[in-house]
């Protein structure tokens, strides 16, 4: 109540009574609105005056009217030309009113001195019921525009009350006394609302000017929100820059990392040397999932994923993913099920598998007794795909808290080994490009479900074998590869791996650096792989074109990037190359050159070859 009561008590404060003068900003307003009124009223005046004249030339001698009349006309005059600079450049508000103020009263003063005339020159009693009833009328209507400054209304009103008074000085005695007595009651009636008048006035000028106070600090707080906002969308962006160049620079040597461990795999070791590079195998996955967490967030935010309907069958999708998923159940002791399934989905199986994976992935982190259970289940026409467990469950306030960015249950010391908290958030999001969505229920200590809905297939699905990767190595066997990196430990890597596949690897650090190890009896390679980023602002993209430039041919060419920069993304993926995030592992780097790789063409039969 104290604050809404505080503009009340301020406008009070200044009405403790007519005779002071209010505060300059509302003084200010009063004299403009009179300011604005007056032509009108001087307009009427003149009006009123001429029928004044003829009404009283009945009483009164007509020179003597026309003699006021024309007084009158002039002192209009001069109070036209006196209000009509108002307000005043250089002049405080309280002189402008203090002008007004005597207008008005030089306005009264001349209504007024109808009552001496009346009194001088009228032999007649009708003389003065005439002048008492045209100054009653002009008081009374100057009322409404002269209000808004009560004292100079009353001032008005005195001075034409007065000449009243005087004409009234020429009744018989018996009635003079309750004719007073009537113009006093008339006078103090008018007085009383004209007061009321000008409160209210005041009340409308004081609430403008607190609309508009409201109305300012409004607009400042508006202001300060885009600017809050404003920083909190640069903050945005210099986070995902530094996420990107953070993890572009983390990207690098664990891609070259994972290519030196892949390469000494294949090399004769004894058992504690393997169980050493098990455990650098292990630590080198675990940091490359919470990058590709990282890279799949990032490339959410860039708008580079898209869903791409297709129908496919789900046990192989599950089937895939117990595969992947149940040794890492094994190794934590936990139950890994997968219920059999004949259904087919219409989706983005790609996609699919993602949410899975990262549901999954959740789900085991969060599950220290029990196990995890994977089902298809038919509801309502549609699928849905569930991961049940018998984790610790998730507390009712929060499963909406669940799937905002970098948001974990029980991990207040932000422990890196239980992720970053972007799983469901990524989960949301691919499920909202799928234009589908993701449920969960849960009790606290019991554990959890979560079910992804996806449209039913019912129709006929086309068989995919995939690759048959058992003879990869022989494919790549003697495959002309050029890898294009300024890293030098990415380079040794690359080349070491490649070469142990039966690849000629040709290794170089830019595209001008490629085209000088290549003369030109040398045939050009059969594939390209390049990284993104290049030194001296050079782009792999850039390096293709030149090298496709230079041999006149479109080769095969796959780009590694560590970059989720949204731009760098768009941009790398608008290239007609196959586009591969960093830590590539070794299955996926050849799986994606056996697809790009020339096939070799079958040899021609000898009787065509003899054939004239």
């Amino acid at each position: 109540m104290a604050a809404t009561d505080a503009p009340h008590k301020t406008r009070t404060s200044w009405r403790q009574t007519g005779w002071h003068w209010e505060r300059d900003e509302v003084l200010a307003m009063q004299v403009l609105l009179l300011r604005r009124s007056f032509p009108m009223t001087l307009a009427a005046s003149v009006l009123t005056s001429l029928g004044t004249t003829w009404i009283l030339s009945l009483v009164v001698p007509m020179p003597v009217m026309l003699g006021w009349l024309a007084v009158h006309m002039l002192v209009v005059s001069g109070v036209y030309l006196g209000l009509y600079p108002l307000p005043r450049a250089g002049h405080t508000p309280r002189q402008d009113a203090a002008r007004l103020t005597a207008c008005m009263t030089a306005m009264g003063v001349l209504w007024g001195g109808l009552g001496p005339i009346v009194w001088q020159f009228s032999t007649s009693i009708d003389g003065v019921i005439y002048c008492v009833g045209i100054l009653s009328t002009v008081s009374s209507g100057a009322l409404g525009l002269g209000a808004p400054m009560y004292r100079a209304y009353i001032l008005y009103l005195s001075c034409a009350v007065c000449g009243a008074v005087l004409a009234m000085l020429m009744m018989p005695a018996v009635v003079v006394l309750p004719a007073l007595l009537l113009v006093a009651a008339y006078y103090g009636l008018t007085c009383l609302h004209a007061r009321n008048l000008s409160q209210a006035a005041r009340d409308s000028i004081e609430l403008k000017f607190e609309n508009e106070r409201l109305v300012t600090q409004l607009r400042a707080q508006t202001q300060r929100a885009l600017l809050a906002q404003e920083a909190a969308e640069r903050a945005s962006q210099d986070k995902s820059r530094f996420l990107a160049a953070a993890s572009h620079d983390l990207r690098q040597p664990l891609h070259a990392m994972g290519l030196f461990l892949e390469t000494l795999l294949r090399t004769p070791l004894n058992e504690h040397q393997s169980t050493v590079l098990g455990h650098a195998r292990s630590a080198s996955g675990a940091a490359a999932e919470m990058l590709s967490t990282l890279l799949d967030y990032s490339r959410l935010e860039a708008g580079v994923i898209k869903a791409h309907r297709a129908p496919f069958a789900v046990q192989p999708l599950l089937s895939a993913l117990e595969q992947e998923f149940g040794a890492q159940a094994d190794a934590s002791a936990l139950v890994y099920r997968t219920r059999e399934t004949s259904a087919a989905a219409l989706a983005d199986k790609s996609l699919v598998d993602l949410v899975m994976r990262n549901l999954i992935s959740n789900a085991l982190r969060y599950t220290h007794q029990g196990g995890v259970l994977i089902a298809c289940r038919r509801r309502a026409g549609r699928l849905a795909l569930e991961v049940w467990d018998t984790g610790v469950g998730i507390p009712p306030q929060q499963t909406e808290e669940i799937f905002r960015e970098f948001h974990q249950l029980g991990n207040p010391e932000r422990d890196r080994r239980k992720g970053l908290g972007l799983g469901l958030a990524i989960v949301k999001r691919l499920a909202a490009e799928m234009n589908t969505q993701v449920e969960v229920r849960s009790r606290e200590g019991r554990g959890s479900v979560f079910r992804l809905w996806l449209p039913t297939w019912s129709g006929a699905l086309l068989v995919d074998d995939g690759p048959d990767t058992s003879d990869t190595t022989r494919q790549l066997c003697g495959l002309r590869v050029l890898a294009i990196d300024d890293d030098e430990a990415v380079c040794l890597g690359m080349q070491a791996l490649l070469q142990s596949w039966g690849c000629l690897c040709t290794a170089a650090a830019s595209a001008q650096a490629a085209l000088a190890q290549y003369t030109a009896h040398t045939r050009p390679p059969d594939l390209i792989i390049t990284d993104y980023r290049l030194r001296h602002e050079e782009t792999g993209k850039e390096a293709l074109q030149v090298l496709r430039a230079h041999w006149g041919e479109h080769i095969p060419a796959i780009i590694l990037t560590g970059d989720t920069s949204p731009q760098r993304l768009r941009d790398a993926q608008s290239t007609a190359a196959l586009l591969l995030h960093k830590p590539v592992s070794s299955s996926q780097l050849m799986l994606a050159m056996v697809e790009l790789a020339p096939q070799p063409q079958a040899p021609m039969p000898a009787s065509a070859a003899a054939a004239p």
